[in-house]
């Protein structure tokens, strides 16, 4: 186990385990373009017509998702390694729904009609195994990994930004298990994807202590890539792209004049077209033009598309601080770590802040901007089906302002906050509940032609139905839970096994065994070898 002796090892061995754990049953949109391209070759989705809100019959007589397609190209490897297991598993359930003469069982305990319309169709198509597998097989190797080694190089960051080993490890598994990085960790999705790729981004364009302002032409063709990569997996990648974009000419104007800024950018816009190029090359081949967005060509799926420009308008107060503090998907509730984001720095030589003057003033700016953007998009009304996920870009940028404030707090105080926001990130991830109580409410009122705020009852429903709160009522009337046990036992409710109310419980105690017994021979094995990062 010598292997166990470098930190890093331990913290992502130990992420890895934890995140795979925690993974949600959700098949998403991303999904079935990545299935498309395995079985066809194409991203032709004709044979999963209605199984998603997002697929749609275009005029050429194919069925396409609406969503840019990036994402559902980083989840084709591992569904790829796996696919002959996934056509096992679909044969077999295919010759049980031929033995049963068509006549499926598709029990779904659950509230939510729509999951339990999508399972039944989901059986009936004898695809219940092979989705299931999929949803675990793109969790535990590609969303876990993927997040784990995240983590990692937060916790490099704040090493390479003079954080005290010790310290730097604690708050490394504070961002990994009391920040959203865990709640999206759960399930295929594009934003944890955006996430990387923006911050990767803006770590390949800051200037190390000492490096000065010109950097090599790696690392500039590195940002300009992983920006590129941005805009390819979301047109929200516009915004901080762009906001990273001046982060890198703006202070090279300064020092070295316009002509050396945008030939020293060269190389960021030449990395930054082939993501950029498959976008408009699936876009083409999708809707028959290579600049037409998805949502330009979708079939009307909800109110919100009616306003503004497909859903897209001028920023709205009520998008805006809904982001920040709704308890269905709010930054705060979700993340209330990250207040420690917005407490004023103290006075100090800049040597000792994590962020210096010129980096904390643009997080400040992108934030902002990206906050506003947000604002502009009427979407975000929608993710009470889904938690927090549209602000999850500034999620670790607002973490680098939070570890300075947490670097230097009392360890006291560090250890009762850690087992305060991990304990609720760990609510949040076991049930991840979520209810349209929020937009009922809003409904009512736009009907009322008042606030949300006048309906009665408006306070008791948001704070006992809302998810954040209604998680923990779930904790003391259910007990632990694990989110893919819950969707096995509501699909199987006669299971005794599957019924115990011990077994979640055991399994989550089993998985805090097995992460400390990592992080435990791992430190024996450094204090064989010596003292290793």
């Amino acid at each position: 186990m010598s292997w166990l002796a470098s930190i890093k090892v331990r913290l992502f061995v130990i992420c890895w385990i934890v995140y795979s754990a925690f993974f949600a049953t959700n098949v998403v949109r991303e999904h079935y373009p990545a299935f498309a391209l395995i079985e066809r070759g194409d991203w032709v989705c004709d044979r999963y017509e209605g199984f998603h809100a997002d697929l749609f019959r275009h005029t050429d007589g194919h069925v396409y998702t609406g969503n840019n397609l990036m994402g559902s190209l980083i989840a084709v490897p591992p569904l790829a390694l796996f696919d002959p297991l996934l056509d096992k598993l679909e044969e077999r359930s295919k010759a049980k729904l031929a033995d049963s003469g068509g006549v499926v069982d598709a029990t779904y305990d659950t509230k939510y009609p729509l999951r339990q319309k999508m399972f039944r169709r989901v059986k009936e198509a004898g695809l219940d195994l092979r989705f299931g597998a999929s949803t675990a097989i793109t969790s535990a190797f590609l969303m876990a990994p993927l997040c784990a080694a995240f983590v990692v190089l937060m916790y490099s960051t704040l090493l390479a930004r003079g954080i005290e080993r010790k310290r730097a490890v604690w708050l490394a598994f504070l961002f990994a298990f009391a920040t959203p990085v865990f709640y999206r960790s759960a399930h295929l999705n594009h934003n944890v994807f955006l996430m990387m790729v923006l911050f990767g981004a803006f770590l390949a364009l800051w200037p190390r202590p000492g490096e000065g302002e010109r950097l090599s032409t790696a690392r500039r063709a590195l940002g300009g890539f992983l920006c590129g990569m941005a805009i390819s997996l979301d047109y929200a990648g516009f915004v901080p792209a762009g906001m990273l974009a001046l982060y890198f000419v703006i202070p090279r104007v300064r020092s070295g004049g316009l002509a050396t800024a945008l030939k020293e950018a060269l190389p960021s816009v030449l990395a930054a077209l082939p993501p950029i190029l498959f976008l408009l090359g699936t876009q083409w081949a999708m809707y028959g033009n290579a600049f037409t967005p998805g949502q330009f060509v979708m079939p009307r799926q909800n109110e919100f598309v009616d306003i503004g420009a497909r859903g897209i308008m001028l920023p709205s107060t009520e998008v805006f601080f809904k982001n920040l503090v709704s308890p269905s998907w709010g930054l705060i509730p979700f993340a209330p770590l990250l207040l420690f984001a917005f407490l004023p720095g103290r006075r100090a030589d800049e040597t000792s802040r994590v962020l210096p003057r010129h980096e904390r003033l643009w997080v400040w700016l992108y934030t902002l901007a990206f906050l506003g953007f947000c604002a502009m998009n009427v979407y975000s009304l929608l993710q009470f089906n889904t938690g927090f996920r549209y602000l999850l870009p500034v999620v670790p940028f607002l973490f680098l302002f939070a570890a300075d404030p947490l670097a230097r707090l009392d360890r006291r105080w560090l250890a009762a906050l850690t087992v305060a926001v991990v304990f609720h990130a760990v609510v949040l991830q076991m049930y991840r509940e979520v209810s349209d109580t929020e937009n009922d409410l809003r409904r009512v009122a736009v009907q009322l032609g008042t606030s949300s705020m006048s309906v009665d009852g408006y306070w008791e429903q948001m704070l006992t139905k809302t998810p954040v709160p209604a998680s923990f009522v779930r904790l003391f009337h259910d007990g632990p839970e694990l989110p893919w046990l819950t969707v096995l036992r509501q699909t199987s409710p006669n299971s005794a096994w599957l019924g115990s109310s011990f077994l979640a419980l055991g399994l989550i105690v089993a998985v805090a065994a097995a992460s400390w017994g990592v992080w435990r021979l791992g430190a024996r094995a450094a204090a064989r070898r010596g003292p290793t990062v």
